[in-house]
């Protein structure tokens, strides 16, 4: 928590200098400004280059877990029959956050004008809807790597994990692990530096846009709080619209593990709780709590999901992007993949792993995520809160299916 505030505090402090560099009596930092400039994009740079390999790695690992965890036939088909709806839930419902919070509260004219430059980038022409779904289908995933299109790599990787978990790939499935262990290790050295890599950055940003890339920053922590609170109320339907459990039991018996959840701000230290609480508390089934609830902690976010997509559409509406539809639908499955593909990583790491392949489908900025970074430490009660809220959702409702089955 203390490098949190220091990365936070490297914000502000950058955004204020920044900021005070506009005025007449703080002209002087303009070229010290500038000097150091390189820096952060430097820092990016090195962001940047992990991405290809990271998301790869992350996402073919995690299928392979995902179907190898609960080979064990009714229950695992009823756990990812719950978790796909969920995260496809979530996902709307992040979205319709969204529009509201920016509807309520409009950005201003190039708020992330420090970090674009003088230009946002250009946003790939695709004729039509058919030719963009034909791209998600890579004709040479190698190319496909090579150039960052990132999305028909993620299919070709959610492919090859499933493919892997149904052979005998034992050796090459471990050797992607260590993969996705090392990219997350450098990323880790990479983010050692990162609030001064964050600092010069906001330098910038504060320099050109003044206070208005703080406000971009505001509108996406209040929608991440907005959407967490409706993820966890969504939950509560969900059990009463399935019938799954009276509500206020449902609620009740949760409690604990929602407490744990925004004390620790991690699902992972949460999990010892969460469990106890699906057996003891909502007396969930041996056979589905012992399966479900692991895998849903391991390979179920469902906030993870919702704010992933919530910090690609803050970033491409204040980068002034005018995607097709087909382009938004993309990135939001980006989103849907990501709440499976991601859990169990660093904060960091999430946010980094979850956000750029969106943000390179839009064509929005990289260079917001070390600001999302410096800024996930508000939110994120609220989030993990909403996480296991979900995970526990998903295994009771899971249950009520096997039941029905019977």
């Amino acid at each position: 928590m203390g490098k949190t505030f220091v990365v936070l505090g490297a914000l502000l402090a950058g955004v204020a200098l920044g900021f005070a560099a506009r005025w007449p009596a703080g002209a002087f930092l303009i070229p010290w400004i500038d000097a150091v400039a390189p820096i952060g994009a430097f820092w990016i740079r090195a962001l940047t280059m992990t991405l290809v390999p990271l998301v790869f790695a992350l996402v073919v690992s995690g299928v392979v877990n995902a179907v190898r965890h609960g080979q064990g036939g009714r229950v695992l088909a009823a756990s990812f029959a719950v978790f796909l709806p969920m995260l496809v839930l979530a996902v709307l419902l992040a979205w319709g956050v969204v529009e509201i919070v920016l509807r309520l509260f409009p950005l201003g004219p190039d708020p992330l004008a420090g970090l674009l430059g003088s230009a946002p980038p250009a946003i790939p022409h695709l004729p039509s809807g058919t030719d963009q779904i034909l791209a998600i289908l890579p004709e040479n995933p190698v190319a496909a790597a090579a150039s960052g299109q990132m999305l028909p790599l993620v299919v070709f990787a959610v492919l090859l994990g499933a493919a892997l978990a149904r052979t005998q790939g034992d050796r090459f499935a471990a050797i992607v692990e260590d993969l996705a262990r090392a990219m997350t290790r450098i990323v880790d050295w990479i983010l050692l530096p990162a609030p001064i890599g964050i600092f010069v950055l906001s330098l910038g940003a504060g320099k050109a846009a003044g206070a208005s890339v703080a406000g971009v920053l505001a509108r996406e922590v209040g929608a991440e709080i907005l959407f967490s609170l409706s993820a966890i109320l969504l939950c509560y339907l969900l059990v009463q619209l399935f019938r799954a459990m009276p509500i206020g039991q449902f609620a009740r018996a949760i409690v604990p593990a929602q407490a744990t959840a925004a004390g620790t701000c991690s699902s992972m230290a949460t999990a010892p709780v969460s469990m106890e609480v699906a057996l003891t508390r909502l007396k969930l089934p041996q056979e589905v709590a012992g399966t479900t609830m692991p895998l849903a902690i391991s390979t179920f976010r469902l906030a993870t999901a919702g704010v992933s997509l919530i910090e690609v559409f803050v970033a491409a509406h204040a980068a002034g992007v005018h995607a097709a539809p087909v382009q938004w639908v993309l990135a939001g499955a980006t989103a849907v993949i990501a709440g499976i593909a991601t859990p169990g990583l660093p904060g960091a790491a999430v946010i980094y792993a979850c956000t750029a392949p969106g943000l390179q489908i839009l064509g929005a900025p990289l260079a917001i995520i070390p600001l999302y970074i410096a800024t996930a430490a508000i939110p994120d009660m609220f989030i993990t809160t909403a996480s296991v809220t979900g995970q526990l959702t998903a295994t009771t409702l899971v249950a009520r299916l096997v039941r029905r089955g019977r």
